[in-house]
């Protein structure tokens, strides 16, 4: 499968990306339900996306009830043979965001649905997570981040309690901009920066 990191509405890009490919995942910031969003490309992309199997996962720029419109999205717990998908993420930034418009209040799923797909993944234990963001130890070790530094958000400490029930072979995530592939305790963890893309 092709993964594919944050797109930021950078769709003439994307869609060069996908042209010629049958099974692509797009890591989350797609942008899609922007307020300051081309409308028009917008709903040409998602179009363009039905010619093969294009899909994306949510991410902490994404608008959560838009995403929920389109057959595009891969819901949240998703599991399909040996990928498990999940999307959302913190905004480190939201204090400069408007709610509504570039910003979303649930752009983290809750307490309770980070519990079910903690129970998801310790029923199906896949070989492969697909996430917008990375567990927090991972992001510590590959951003070098200090404890001081960017704080913990619910999702990243969920992510942890799944990786300390089962080890995936693969984890591919975005959310942070860079290129990082390392093997950290057996998993191979993979984050693309924006548009960066990788067979796993």
């Amino acid at each position: 499968m092709l993964f594919i990191g944050d797109v930021h509405g950078k769709w003439t890009r994307y869609r060069d990306l996908i042209d010629g490919q049958t099974d692509t995942v797009q890591l989350g910031d797609f942008m899609v339900g922007y307020k300051m969003s081309n409308h028009a490309a917008e709903a040409r992309i998602l179009e363009r996306m039905e010619d093969g199997n294009h899909r994306f996962i949510r991410g902490n720029h994404d608008n959560p009830a838009a995403c929920k419109a389109t057959s595009r999205w891969i819901p949240d717990g998703t599991v399909e043979g040996a990928y498990m998908f999940m999307g959302g993420a913190y905004s480190i930034d939201r204090a400069a965001l408007i709610e509504g418009a570039d910003w979303w209040a649930d752009e983290e799923l809750s307490t309770g649905e980070l519990g079910e797909m903690i129970d998801i993944y310790e029923e199906t234990k896949p070989s492969i997570m697909v996430t917008h963001d990375a567990p927090e130890k991972v992001a510590r070790q590959l951003f070098s981040l200090h404890p001081s530094g960017v704080s913990a958000s619910r999702t990243r400490r969920a992510l942890d309690i799944m990786l300390d029930i089962h080890r995936p072979d693969a984890w591919v995530f975005g959310h942070w901009h860079k290129s990082r592939r390392q093997i950290i305790e057996g998993t191979e963890f993979i984050c693309l920066r924006e548009l960066e893309i990788a067979n796993v």
